[in-house]
């Protein structure tokens, strides 16, 4: 998911979740700009691993 502010492309990874059969927003993850995001891709700058993170966010209780 993207946001735009000032014309720039921020980007976000969501996790949805159905709340009384609607669609509600459980999480939001800031990436950052396209750039920071192909840097860590292309391993130009270092990133968290992987497995690590992800733990870490399905471990956080609902609502963080």
């Amino acid at each position: 998911m993207s946001k735009k502010v000032n014309g720039q492309a921020y980007y976000y990874l969501r996790q949805m979740a159905r709340v009384d059969g609607k669609p509600k927003m459980a999480w939001e993850r800031y990436l950052g700009k396209a750039e920071d995001i192909e840097a860590a891709v292309t391993g130009s700058v270092s990133v968290p691993n992987a497995r690590d993170t992800f733990a870490s966010v399905i471990s956080q209780p609902p609502g963080r």
